[in-house]
């Protein structure tokens, strides 16, 4: 599997203070099937390294690491503001594996039009994957096919298929599934929150078919990451 969203990069926002959690958070990695994974810190609030920052703090942790048998890969979660957008446009802060694939995140509560800042940053090269889709309360069935329609890619979060996070966000995620609009399944993972990928992708493939867990898990993210060394 491909894990394209996590915390896993230490001492650079809110997902590993050390080193040897962010190590234990790779060895869960692995004994959960995961073969690539992508390191996606956080930019918003506090957590706002420059990319040279976090490139530097990448390639350091990357050198400590390349005993275990996983690969490495970085890009950024974006929290969507008018300025980080900005900076995105400029090329301040890290794609996905530094392709045209970014990851955005917005605000849970308060309303935001998804699609059409989608569309906006379709417009300018890249190809938006929305993190977490299932957080974002205010989103409709409908909202999420237009997303779609214009051009964004989603992500849901591992925990929620387990019910981890709430029967809320298990039953949205369930729809997501049903209407097939679900295009990666990733473990947003934490210190405080483990990968739970395996479980996952069993009840995906148990209750949705093997060959849309083999998609979902693994297939669409070879994309992001093909130019891998």
């Amino acid at each position: 599997m491909i894990d394209i969203h996590s915390h896993i990069l230490p001492n650079v926002d809110d997902g590993s203070r050390t080193e040897e959690t962010s190590v234990e958070m790779l060895k869960s990695e692995i004994e959960n099937g995961v073969t690539d994974v992508i390191l996606t810190p956080h930019y918003r609030n506090k957590y706002t390294k420059t990319k040279e920052e976090i490139i530097s703090a990448f390639f350091e942790f990357k050198s400590k690491v390349s005993f275990l048998p996983i690969n490495l890969y970085l890009g950024r979660e974006i929290f969507v503001t008018k300025s980080s957008l900005e900076l995105l446009k400029e090329g301040e802060l890290s794609t996905l594996n530094g392709t045209n694939y970014v990851l955005l995140e917005f605000d849970y509560h308060h309303r935001t039009d998804i699609a059409e800042i989608a569309y906006t940053v379709k417009a300018r090269g890249f190809i938006p994957v929305i993190a977490h889709v299932e957080r974002y309360e205010y989103l409709t069935l409908e909202d999420v096919f237009e997303i779609k329609e214009v051009g964004g890619l989603i992500q849901i979060n591992s925990d929620s298929l387990l019910k981890i996070q709430g029967r809320k966000y298990y039953k949205c995620v369930k729809k997501l599934l049903k209407n097939n609009l679900v295009d990666f399944v990733a473990s947003d993972s934490h210190e405080f929150r483990k990968s739970t990928l395996k479980q996952a992708r069993k009840i995906v493939s148990k209750k949705f078919g093997e060959e849309l867990a083999e998609k979902i898990f693994t297939e669409n993210a070879k994309i992001i990451i093909k130019d891998q060394v």
